[in-house]
């Protein structure tokens, strides 16, 4: 969730912080909290509960970011918190999913990987898919309807759109990065023309460049 949400999130964003008086951090604690209720659930084999108490989280999980943004609140520790918060309640429910026989350990773990590679490399590419708990209702959804291993397969979805999003997200970084280099090497040489400096013959244009034109 992001400013898009904060729009929906208009009434509870200033319920939780003017009149309960919540700060973000507090938000994102309660979040996190939330998150760990929904896997001690699947664990204890009320699945419904479970993806009941994981909507909540991430409902939460939006006002924090939205108090935040409305209220100048914004912090880098607010952003650590939000992001590690976030990463165990994934972390924690995809096991609960493994240690309750309704996904692979492996499944649980690759996904896992993807998400933190996306995590690693969003803040520099500004993309990420988003496919991570949202994914857990469908996998609930193909589980009921169609009476096959639905958890499994929406690991598998947010294993493979997170690694998807990260290849992505590199070749974007990677391209912005060559763009700066062009840019600085333009400039350099118009200084160089400018000041009657003699300028060797141009370098062929990068792959991403001829790609990207």
């Amino acid at each position: 969730m992001g400013k898009e949400s904060d729009g929906i999130l208009s009434f509870p964003i200033r319920f939780v912080h003017e009149t309960l008086g919540l700060s973000p951090n507090q938000i994102s604690v309660i979040g996190f909290i939330l998150g760990m209720i929904a896997a001690g659930l699947v664990v204890a084999g009320r699945l419904e509960a479970a993806l009941a108490a994981l909507a909540a989280s991430q409902i939460v999980d939006g006002l924090d970011g939205g108090v935040a943004r409305r209220y100048k609140l914004q912090s880098k520790r607010g952003e650590l918190f939000e992001v590690v918060f976030d990463r165990l309640n994934e972390f924690v429910f995809f096991l609960a999913l493994a240690y309750v026989g309704l996904a692979s350990v492996r499944m649980a773990f690759l996904a896992f990987t993807a998400i933190l590679l996306i995590t690693w490399i969003e803040p520099k590419s500004k993309f990420d898919p988003g496919f991570k708990r949202f994914m857990m209702y469908f996998g609930y959804a193909a589980m009921v309807m169609f009476h096959v291993r639905g958890f499994e397969i929406a690991l598998q979805v947010v294993f493979f759109a997170n690694l998807a999003g990260f290849i992505v997200g590199t070749v974007l970084v990677d391209y912005r990065f060559q763009q700066t280099i062009d840019r600085e090497a333009i400039t350099r040489r118009e200084r160089e023309i400018s000041s009657g400096i003699a300028q060797p013959p141009d370098d062929p244009p990068s792959f991403l460049s001829k790609l990207f034109s």
